[in-house]
């Protein structure tokens, strides 16, 4: 039998700390429920699930399980999973577990995924959104998730540097519609989703906050060398951190009358799997990650979407496009689902998406900097919010990055144009 004491996983020089807990015994109960000729276990690897020097995690550890499995007729077989479960406090990220983002996703995958998938087999189709939970379990608080590795089924995500080309962005939003419609049918006829999915975390204190202070004084120093004509146009209208949290509290002012799903609120590409041909045609796309879900408008998901995850060149060029690509699909789904209230038009979609434009700047001023980062090791969320010198010079690394400067002059002409940094 292998030694399961030791507490460390590597690959290609990445180490991480494996709780004594996740070991042999813990995954037999699993193997015995699911596999009825099941015997022993051979042997049990423990991986990261995530290449090195890609974006990280910082709310979870995300390990692939990989096991050599002997069965009662003596034939073997291995079984790859990927399993999740909550940082520790220790860890010093332990205000994380504060956010409830872990029950929400337990939630999702227990519950409100299957019944969004059979909303569309009552109709005579097959959906699926994720891969499958095989187990999930709250043990004194501590929430782990076990699920069917996709990469065993020929899924990957694409290179991230590079985005969605448009075949690839319309199936994407195509499926995203269908989440999207389902999740409004299901609130439809279930009423409200649970507090964890209405309930919003805005960033407290930020006028005092150091660490925003100096990334928007790193950030206005780095956009005077992107290149811009005028560049003081831009600069100026970088918001304040009032200015920012209250641009943010007003995506989420809860307007009855506007149509609202269920948003994955994560959506860029490291969170969408496809299943390609040998000649790139999409077979299937599925989602992970859904600690972050919220009832909203689905301008978050859409902003996110293309502003993180279109190639270059159809970005801006193309963003009206999406969009109406998107609400095509989006009705038609509504419609096999019998949605019951008023269907939402192009142009009710088109003003949601200015009146929640600020998601366009976060997205661009938050996560665009770190996924258009090429593979670094010493890449980090925490890093890039760091006041002093270090901060310094990271963000002085990644706000001059030319992938993401080559992003950035198209996008905030873009956004201003549409008067969308009148903070």
């Amino acid at each position: 039998m292998p030694d399961n004491s030791n507490k460390f996983c590597e690959s290609n020089d990445v180490h991480i700390h494996i709780p004594s807990w996740i070991n042999e015994a813990y995954f037999k109960k699993l193997l015995k429920r699911e596999l009825t000729e099941f015997r022993k276990i051979l042997n049990l690897s423990i991986i990261p699930a995530s290449p090195p020097g890609e974006c990280e995690s910082y709310t979870s550890l995300l390990m692939r399980i990989i096991i050599d499995i002997e069965m009662k007729d003596g034939f073997t077989q291995q079984k790859s999973y990927i399993m999740k479960t909550m940082l520790t406090d220790a860890a010093g990220i332990g205000y994380i577990n504060t956010l409830n983002i872990f029950p929400k996703e337990k939630q999702m995958y227990e519950l409100i995924i299957p019944q969004l998938e059979q909303l569309y087999q009552e109709q005579g189709r097959s959906v699926k959104f994720s891969p499958k939970c095989h187990w999930a379990e709250n043990v004194n608080g501590r929430i782990s998730l076990v699920l069917e590795d996709l990469k065993t089924k020929k899924f990957s995500n694409i290179n991230r540097l590079k985005g969605f080309n448009m075949k690839q962005m319309q199936r994407v939003l195509e499926k995203l519609a269908e989440f999207h419609a389902a999740s409004a049918v299901w609130h439809q006829r279930n009423g409200a989703y649970p507090e964890d999915f209405q309930r919003i975390y805005l960033p407290a204190n930020y006028h005092r906050s150091k660490s925003y202070q100096a990334r928007i004084q790193s950030y206005k120093t780095a956009m005077a060398t992107w290149g811009f004509s005028n560049p003081e146009l831009y600069t100026s209208r970088i918001p304040t951190a009032d200015q920012f949290v209250q641009s943010a509290a007003r995506c989420f002012n809860n307007d009855p009358l506007e149509f609202k799903v269920l948003n994955h609120g994560d959506f860029w590409s490291g969170n969408i799997l496809l299943n390609s041909t040998l000649a790139c045609d999409i077979k299937e796309i599925h989602f992970v990650d859904f600690q972050r879900c919220k009832w909203g408008s689905p301008a978050q998901d859409l902003w996110e979407l293309i502003i993180c995850s279109s190639h270059h060149s159809l970005r801006t060029k193309q963003f009206d496009c999406f969009v109406r690509i998107y609400h095509t699909h989006l009705i038609q789904c509504l419609k096999l689902l019998n949605y019951a209230k008023p269907l939402p038009l192009l142009r009710e979609l088109h003003m949601s998406m200015l009146k929640h434009g600020f998601w366009g700047y976060f997205t661009t001023f938050m996560h665009l900097v770190l996924i258009l980062l090429p593979v670094d090791n010493g890449a980090s969320l925490p890093k890039l919010m760091l006041p002093g010198e270090d901060g310094d010079r990271f963000r002085a690394k990644v706000y001059t990055n030319p992938l993401y400067v080559r992003a950035a002059l198209s996008i905030f002409p873009f956004l201003h144009r549409r008067g969308l940094l009148e903070f």
